[in-house]
């Protein structure tokens, strides 16, 4: 009887140079790699991020409350007013200013008639969460004005104002990097009679009005 032919010599040797062909690939492609990275050709960068851009003023968490109206007597010397900033700053500080009777033109043309100078609260981040601040108002260095425009019983308002950058004009320098909470003040004692409880809105048909972000007059107030 005559056996078939096979080939288990050839079959042997084909299996036993895949483990050889392999080890040779793995060189291979170890080699390619260390070549690659001496070209620099597999090193990778780290990302680089831009920093957020800045954003306008938000002022939360105001105290006393803005919806209830504020009575000052003869015995008050100073007021308190807190709130919180929330913005990205880009290390940049952000100012804070106290206005009385925002809007209502003085007679030398500002957009107030009673101004505190900006005080700085320090750069944070939106991340960062919100910055608590105090600022208090002296009656005596910045007494309510009473020219005759409004009754003896005078209504008025104080107004914070929060920017990156003021102009000459101790206004925002840039309408659209402010943010704002306005009070009412009542210049009479509640108790007595004929003081008011609130006060009407500014009436600039009645009363002439100018804003810190009056096209007019942000040209007036541009830094020379």
């Amino acid at each position: 009887m005559t056996v078939p032919p096979c080939h288990p010599p050839v079959r042997a040797a084909a299996l036993a140079a895949r483990p050889r062909f392999a080890a040779a690939l793995a060189r291979s492609l170890a080699t390619a790699a260390l070549a690659a990275s001496a070209a620099g050709c597999l090193v990778i960068s780290p990302p680089e991020y831009d920093h957020p851009s800045k954003t306008a003023p938000v002022l939360t968490e105001p105290f006393p409350p803005p919806h209830i109206p504020i009575h000052i007597d003869e015995q008050d010397v100073r007021k308190s007013f807190s709130a919180s900033v929330l913005s990205e700053d880009n290390g940049q500080p952000v100012e804070v200013a106290l206005y009385v009777d925002y809007g209502r033109r003085s007679p030398d043309g500002s957009a107030y008639r009673r101004l505190r100078a900006p005080w700085s609260v320090g750069a944070g981040t939106i991340a960062g969460g919100q910055r608590s601040f105090t600022l208090e108002w002296s009656v005596e260095g910045m007494n309510l004005p009473s020219d005759g425009e409004t009754p003896e019983r005078e209504c008025h308002t104080i107004t914070m104002m929060a920017s990156h950058d003021f102009n000459q004009c101790y206004c925002p320098a840039d309408p659209e990097d402010m943010g704002s909470i306005t009070w009412q003040l009542i210049k009479c004692d509640p108790n007595e009679p004929g003081c008011p409880g609130s006060c009407p809105p500014l009436d600039c048909e009645k009363t002439p009005c100018r804003f810190c972000d009056d096209p007019d007059f942000l040209e007036e107030c541009k830094d020379p």
